[in-house]
C-alpha cells in the first residue's frame, strides 16, 4: 500500500481517514520531554481524527508481567497509555510484551474505526515494535524523527554495541511498510540517509511546530537589555560557555542587562551556584519551569533569546522565539543553521566563549539590529501549527 500524494489526490490541507500516532516520548506535568511531539500531533488533529498511543516498559517486582492501560483526553487528544511491568527485560521479553500490547490495542481501535495510516513519532526500542504488531493490517507507516541519538547518542556506545545498533536500525528502516520518513531538519535527514541508508525518495523534512502562544508583540522597552535562556539544562545544553562568555564582558555593559534563565534539569543547581559565586554583579533570575504561555510572554518581552548548546536537531525554543519576533543567539551546530540567519539572529562556534561574548556585546550595544516584525512573519509562515 502506498502513501497517498495529498497534494494531487485530496483537497489541500486534508488527510484521509483516521491516523494512529504512536509516540516514543510524551509530556506529563512539568516534564516537557516530548511536548514537541504533542504539539505536532495537535496540528495533525486539525485535519484528521487521531488516536495517540504511548507505551512504557518498567522493571517489575512481581513474578509475572503486568499491563495497565488507561485512556484519557489530554488537550483535545485521545491518549492511550500502556504501562508494562516485567521482572525480566532481557532475551526479547520486553519486545514481545510490547508487541502484544500494541497489537491488542490496535486491533480493538481498528475495529471501532479503521485507521488509514500509522504515524510513529520517534523510533525507540518500544515504538519500533509497531511494524511487527500491525503487520496483518498492511497499513502504510510514516515516521517523524526528532532524535539526536542517530548522530550523538549512538557514538557514546561501546564500539561493538554501536555497530550492532547501526546494523539493526539500518535493517529496521528497510521495512517496505515505511512509506515516508520525516526528519525535522535537513541535518538529521542527511544523517539518516548517509549513516542508516534511509532511501532518499522516502525522506521529506517537516520541521517542528511553535505552539499558538508564540506570537509577535510590541517591541520590548529598555533598559534593561533583557536576555532569556530556556531549556532542560543537561548536555548537550552548554551552560558553561554562557557563564564564561559573561565573565569576558565588561561590568559596565552587564549592569544594563537582565537575564531570565528559564528551565530545570540536572545542571540547574550547579548553574545557580556558579552564577551566585562567579557573577554576583549580574542580574540573573531563575524562574524555573514555565508553561508555554508564560514562556511566550518572556520571549515577547526579551531583546534576545540565547541557547548555548553543542548539539541540537531543531530546537523548539528557537522557533518559538522567532515566532515572537525575538532574535536568537546560538551555536552553528546540526539543524540550527537551518533556523538562524543574519536576518533573525547570530550563530557562533560551539564551546567558544570569546565569540559568544562578542556576539552578546554587539546585541546589547546595538551594533547589530533586527527587524522583529520580519522575524516573526517569516517564522510563523514556516513553523506555526
Amino acid at each position: 500500500m502506498t502513501l497517498l500524494n495529498t497534494e494531487q489526490q485530496l483537497p489541500k490541507g486534508t488527510i484521509p481517514g483516521r491516523v494512529l500516532c504512536v509516540v516514543g516520548w510524551w509530556p506529563e506535568g512539568a516534564n516537557v520531554a516530548g511536548i514537541f511531539i504533542k504539539e505536532h500531533i495537535q496540528a495533525i488533529s486539525t485535519v484528521a481524527e487521531v488516536d495517540v498511543v504511548y507505551a512504557e516498559v518498567e522493571k517489575g517486582d512481581g513474578i509475572r508481567p503486568t499491563l495497565r492501560h488507561w485512556e484519557r483526553v489530554e488537550d483535545g487528544l485521545t491518549v492511550h497509555h500502556l504501562r508494562i511491568r516485567t521482572p525480566l527485560r532481557r532475551f526479547g521479553i520486553s519486545e514481545l510484551l510490547v508487541r502484544r500490547a500494541y497489537k491488542r490495542l490496535f486491533d480493538r481501535l481498528h475495529r471501532e474505526g479503521p485507521f488509514s495510516l500509522i504515524h510513529i513519532h520517534v523510533r525507540t526500542e518500544v515504538t519500533e515494535q509497531v511494524i511487527a504488531a500491525t503487520e496483518r493490517s498492511g497499513l502504510p507507516i510514516v515516521i517523524t524523527e526528532h532524535n539526536s541519538f542517530y548522530h550523538l547518542g549512538i557514538r557514546a556506545l561501546p564500539p561493538a554495541e554501536e555497530q550492532r545498533q547501526r546494523r539493526w536500525i539500518t535493517q529496521w528502516f528497510r521495512s517496505p511498510r515505511i512509506a515516508a520518513v520525516m526528519p525535522v531538519s535537513r541535518d538529521l535527514s542527511n544523517v539518516l540517509e548517509k549513516d542508516f541508508a534511509v532511501p532518499h525518495d522516502t525522506i521529506r523534512v517537516v520541521p517542528n511546530i511553535a505552539a499558538s502562544h508564540f506570537q509577535p508583540a510590541s517591541a520590548p522597552a529598555g533598559p534593561p537589555f533583557r536576555m532569556v535562556l530556556a531549556a532542560v539544562w543537561r548536555p548537550p545544553k552548554d551552560h558553561d560557555v554562557f557563564i564564561r562568555a559573561l565573565l569576558l564582558i565588561p561590568r559596565a555593559i552587564l549592569d544594563g542587562c537582565r537575564i531570565d534563565w528559564v528551565g530545570y534539569g540536572p545542571d540547574i543547581e550547579r548553574i545557580q551556584h556558579r552564577c551566585r559565586t562567579e557573577l554576583p554583579h549580574v542580574d540573573i533570575r531563575f524562574p524555573g519551569y514555565m508553561d508555554k504561555e508564560a514562556l511566550a510572554h518572556h520571549m515577547q518581552n526579551a531583546h534576545l533569546f540565547v541557547l548555548p548548546t553543542t548539539a541540537d536537531n531543531l530546537p523548539c525554543v528557537v522557533i518559538e522565539s522567532l515566532c515572537c519576533g525575538t532574535p536568537v543567539l546560538s551555536m552553528a551546530v546540526n539543524g540550527l543553521p537551518e533556523l538562524v540567519h543574519p536576518g533573525n539572529g547570530l550563530l557562533v562556534p560551539p564551546r567558544d566563549p570569546e565569540a559568544l561574548a562578542a556576539a552578546i556585546r554587539s546585541c546589547v550595544e546595538g551594533t547589530i539590529a533586527f527587524d522583529r516584525a520580519a522575524i516573526s512573519s517569516e517564522a510563523l509562515a514556516k513553523y506555526s501549527p
